[in-house]
């Protein structure tokens, strides 16, 4: 059965060379049951130190954890009933495929015909059914993953934790794997919390995303919500690739802001939560699939670099004022494609950009 999960206010401070270092700084979320939520950010930002308090390894320093409304902030990692899969796999070399996935269940107290029935649903499971007496330095990365998922998801823990399982794997391995595991995390129906630096892994794999920074939590949302409103101006340039254009505020009319940005007035919705008067600075955030060459009105500049990718060209464009951008211009036969030097004009929707205060 499915579990819910709670941070409450959840932080860890260590000491570092005579220095005080907050790791995780008070953070709070709530988890649904069966919800698979990402920990996203920079490397140090604070998302494996959350991750390994979930699963014990590390007590925090101030709040509480809960599962299901049972605090579990001090209760030892071997009672919390959390699954943990790791970065580098931790197989055991001397023993087989089986005797891996086995493991777990004659540690729990599982014996005999039990122990053969869990560890082969497991491993058809993962996709490995016939390959319970191969090593694993016989298999390859992603089967080796594979293995790793399946010891776990035998002891059918309530929730499952994985730090950044993917990372060894080549990258259309990765591809492939995070599709496979997101299929085996709803076909359970587990709780799951997923860290990762990879913004394409965390957009296409999880029900919601937490992206971190310095410690904190920068913003919670879906997929489309941190990518179409991204309530700072770190999650809009972190989460996939974004241009950010400044102007001033001319005009206010509700959520809709008129901005002058160079060569330009766009009129622009101002993100969530956010409040303008005319005269404010603004930050515009663009993604380069929605700021393409344009005929007529634009904003003006010169090709710095254009690079034919198949399904489309990338140009990175100087802007008068000296600022560079990138347009994703999808490439079409018979469509026109500017070259180093040339001077054109870039447009955007306006109902696909969003506006922060700068």
């Amino acid at each position: 059965m499915a579990v819910a999960l709670e941070l409450k206010k959840v932080s860890k401070v260590f000491q570092k060379d005579r220095e005080i270092v907050r790791a995780v700084d008070d953070v709070s979320m709530t988890v649904a049951p069966g919800e698979m939520v990402t920990f996203l950010g920079p490397s140090g930002c604070g998302k494996t130190t959350t991750l390994r308090m979930v699963a014990g390894f590390e007590i925090p320093s101030a709040g509480v954890i809960s599962i299901d409304g049972r605090d579990i902030t001090n209760v030892p990692v071997n009672r919390r009933d959390i699954g943990f899969v790791f970065q580098n796999y931790a197989l055991f070399p001397h023993m087989s495929v089986f005797e891996n996935v086995a493991y777990g269940l004659r540690v729990k107290g599982d014996r005999g015909e039990e122990v053969r029935r869990k560890v082969r649903e497991g491993l058809d499971l993962v996709g490995l059914g016939k390959a319970e007496k191969r090593f694993p330095n016989q298999l390859s990365g992603g089967e080796q993953q594979r293995v790793a998922l399946a010891r776990v998801l035998v002891l059918q823990p309530r929730v499952l934790l994985m730090d950044e399982p993917l990372s060894n794997l080549d990258a259309k391995l990765r591809i492939h794997m995070r599709t496979e595991i997101r299929r085996i995390q709803k076909h359970l129906d587990v709780t799951c919390l997923y860290v990762t630096h990879d913004q394409g892994e965390a957009l296409t794999m999880s029900d919601r995303i937490m992206v971190m920074h310095g410690g904190k939590v920068e913003q919670i949302g879906t997929p489309f919500e941190i990518y179409s409103d991204p309530s700072s101006l770190f999650v809009a340039d972190f989460i996939g690739q974004a241009n950010i254009l400044h102007g001033d505020v001319l005009e206010v009319s509700g959520k809709t802001l008129s901005i002058a940005l160079p060569g330009i007035t766009a009129k622009v919705r101002a993100v969530k939560d956010a409040s303008f008067v005319k005269g404010d600075q603004a930050a515009v955030v663009v993604r380069p699939e929605n700021l393409l060459p344009a005929e007529g009105e634009g904003i003006a500049g010169t090709i710095l670099t254009a690079t034919f990718l198949g399904g489309r060209m990338e140009y990175e464009v100087a802007l008068e004022g000296g600022q560079t951008v990138l347009s994703f211009d999808p490439f079409l036969p018979g469509k026109r494609r500017w070259t180093e030097g040339e001077n054109l004009r870039l447009a955007f929707d306006p109902a696909v950009a969003v506006a922060l205060p700068a």
